[in-house]
């Protein structure tokens, strides 16, 4: 089972989910990627969901990467399957419309 990390994400015209994700492997402890962060379509998060890897969020703050809550699979009115944070324990409430935004194509 590998640990991903999503640093940035693409939102649909209307904000309402998530189109892409910035997103690499990191060491099991979490404190570096071993694969640097690239752009992939949504789906191959699900892909990986699906086949057991945890993803998590990485939130900037203060110059530093801090580990947000992980992210799980959903499927919308619609049918389509994406992502969705998984609620944490904390006093902030961030979604994954709260991360940086990937430039768009």
């Amino acid at each position: 089972m590998a640990v991903h990390a999503i640093t940035a994400v693409r939102m649909d015209g209307n904000l309402q989910r998530v189109t892409h994700v910035l997103w690499g492997l990191v060491s099991v402890s979490g404190e570096q990627f071993e694969v640097a962060p690239h752009a992939s379509p949504v789906i191959e998060v699900v892909d990986a969901l699906a086949k057991g890897d945890t993803v998590v969020t990485v939130f900037p703050q203060d110059g530093q990467r801090v580990a947000g809550p992980e992210v799980r699979r959903v499927v919308d009115e619609a049918g389509r399957e994406g992502i969705e944070m998984v609620d944490a324990d904390s006093d902030t409430r961030r979604t994954l419309a709260d991360l940086p935004r990937l430039d768009h194509e």
